[in-house]
């Protein structure tokens, strides 16, 4: 079930490689879909900026055109206001002589033909406060009317007279002269004064051609959806070839712009007029009240569609192949490494435990490489020394089966001995063989890790026999036990043995006289808690000598790790071993504890749990 499990896992892992390539294409849309908006969008402000600039260009010279003829106009008007033959006309009645005003005519057509603006003026009136005028106009334009009589009652003459520059906001009407004709005029009336005086004798009325603001297109170049306007006050007109057509404006929706570095004159608005819109600038003229406006080509502004699809073809490459290289770094700095280590752990899963270097880069991934050549290299060493452990394992099994060799046979033998030993009336050599015999079976039998302490004390007493026929009687051991109960308390076989025998050899003889080892059993009172840490209910069992004792850094040395003390009889048991044993198998306040005098004694204390039953070496 759980290979099934980790099938479909597998089936539906993600890869790497994958997820990183679907993040770089989602990326390189993205930026390049940003990245296209934005230089379509700089560009299209970029031409449409330009193009108006470029308009304004062309549109300041059409108002510097209209302009100049402003100022002729006003030079003209200027010669008619200062000069005196005209200021003479102005006292002219029908008393007068004719030649002031033949005079006046013939300087005043002089002056007219030499003028800028001549072609541009359909009529010039000169009239003064008695009804008595000069005419300049085309012959066949002329009228038997009073000239002079129609003026005056022209709406727009009192406000025109009394103004202090010219008016065109009055815009072009039907010649007011002639009614055989429907040719549009622009009459502007200025004032000439008397001779040496400020007061009004008379006036001066030019009737413009619509040509006075269109001549100049003459020489202007625009595209053909491009048009050019005229505002003179609140008449607004198309300027087409040498014709005003006057447009009504009022539905159309304009919103001013702001552009950088146009001219301080110029305006620039966005219009809507229907489905129509665009842009379109305005130049105001040096007369007060009017203006000239052209529209912004369109077409020219749609005419660089195809350069935006080049753009956006262009940095969509760009992107791509900035994606393909970005995917390219990613595979190589990402994908590539990842793959390394993955047939790195293949290589460990099958065994190969040796160290590559070839996957310890200098970032991120190289300290993943690192920790996997590390853990290699902690599972082989274990692996290693888990051989090593059971090598041992079955070494120390093979030395306890030469222990062991066939026990039935040394129990015949030494039980022959022993009655040989009786016969002939050795009592000591059957004794020793007797001590022998069942140290001998305490060693072979079971393989309990437990015994009662009663028996732990009996197989003491049996070494200790044998030991004290070895020193010819020399040496001596009292077994005090406080209470009996505590002969039941469980203890590690083999702990006692090995304490009476560091006693004899290393407490006792090598003070070379006799020696007393006592052993006690008692239970720990809490007074006796400064010395060591322990717990209720804990047994102490006290092997004392009253040999040459120890100093603080023998004792040390005793539980050192590298502590070279070997036991005679059982060899590859030192005293920290069955110190560890007691801590593996009750707890860490438990084990064997030293005091020691030098000259005087050494006391060793093993302190169990009293609590140790039966029932836990039943588990052992």
């Amino acid at each position: 079930m759980a290979q099934c499990s980790n099938l479909h896992k597998l089936k539906h892992r993600h890869s790497l490689q994958g997820i990183i390539l679907l993040i770089t294409l989602i990326f390189t849309i993205f930026i390049g879909t940003v990245l296209s908006l934005l230089s379509v969008s700089f560009y299209n402000k970029y031409i449409r900026t330009g193009l108006i600039k470029n308009t304004d260009a062309n549109l300041s010279f059409m108002a510097d055109s209209i302009n100049e003829n402003i100022t002729s106009l006003s030079r003209f008007i200027s010669f008619c206001q200062t000069h005196s033959y005209i200021g003479q006309f102005l006292d002219y009645t029908d008393s007068s002589s004719p030649r002031i005003a033949l005079r006046a005519y013939d300087r005043l057509n002089e002056e007219y033909m030499s003028s800028p603006v001549s072609d541009y003026i359909h009529r010039l009136i000169i009239g003064n406060n008695h009804d008595r005028y000069l005419q300049l106009v085309d012959p066949s334009y002329s009228t038997s009317r009073n000239v002079a009589v129609i003026t005056r009652k022209m709406g727009s003459f009192s406000e025109q007279l009394t103004s202090d520059d010219i008016i065109f906001t009055g815009g072009f009407t039907q010649d007011p002269y002639i009614d055989r004709t429907s040719k549009n005029v622009l009459i502007v009336i200025r004032p000439i004064s008397y001779q040496y005086s400020y007061t009004c004798g008379g006036y001066a009325a030019i009737s413009l051609r619509e040509t006075f603001f269109t001549s100049p297109m003459e020489y202007y170049s625009m595209a053909d959806d491009s048009k050019l306007f005229l505002t003179l006050g609140e008449h607004t007109y198309l300027m087409m070839n040498n014709a005003l057509i006057e447009q009504d404006i009022s539905g159309i929706s304009i919103k001013e712009q702001h552009i950088a570095n146009m001219e301080s004159n110029s305006n620039v608005f966005y219009y809507e007029n229907g489905k129509e819109s665009g842009y379109l600038i305005t130049k105001p003229l040096s007369s007060k009240g009017c203006y000239i406006t052209q529209l912004v080509s369109s077409k020219e502004m749609h005419s660089y569609g195809p350069y935006y699809f080049l753009i956006i073809l262009v940095i969509t490459s760009l992107i791509i192949l900035i994606g393909f290289l970005l995917s390219t770094i990613l595979y190589q700095f990402i994908n590539v490494p990842v793959m390394k280590i993955q047939k790195r752990l293949e290589k460990i899963s099958h065994g190969d435990f040796s160290r590559d270097t070839s996957i310890e880069w200098n970032h991120e991934l190289g300290d993943i490489g690192r920790g996997i050549n590390n853990l290699s290299e902690n599972i082989e060493s274990l692996m290693n020394s888990k051989i090593q452990d059971e090598k041992d394992k079955k070494d120390l099994e093979y030395k306890m089966l030469q222990s062991q060799i066939n026990p039935h046979f040394l129990y015949n033998t030494l039980n022959s001995i022993k009655w040989m030993a009786v016969t002939q009336g050795a009592d000591g050599i059957s004794e020793m063989t007797t001590a022998l015999s069942r140290l001998l079976r305490s060693i072979s039998k079971g393989t309990k890790v437990l015994i009662p302490l009663r028996d732990e004390l009996s197989l003491v007493n049996d070494y200790f026999t044998i030991q004290q026929y070895r020193y010819g009687g020399t040496i001596k051991m009292n077994t005090i036990v406080e209470d009996d109960s505590l002969n039941n308390c469980q203890i590690i076989k083999f702990t006692l043995q090995p304490l009476v025998e560091n006693a004899i050899f290393h407490g006792i003889e090598p003070k070379q006289s006799t020696g007393l080892i006592t052993i006690h059993v008692y239970r720990e009172n809490s007074k006796d808690m400064d010395t060591v840490s322990s717990c209720t209910g804990t047994v102490c069992v006290s092997v004392e000598d009253d040999g040459v004792g120890m100093t603080a850094e023998q004792i040390e040395k005793i539980f050192s790790e590298n502590s070279t003390d070997k036991s005679q009889f059982f060899k590859e048991v030192g005293l920290i071993n069955i110190h560890k044993r007691i801590q593996y198998e009750f707890g860490e306040n438990y084990g064997i504890y030293i005091e020691s005098e030098p000259g005087c004694y050494t006391r060793m204390i093993v302190k169990i749990p009293e609590t140790a039953t039966t029932e836990q070496n039943g588990g052992k």
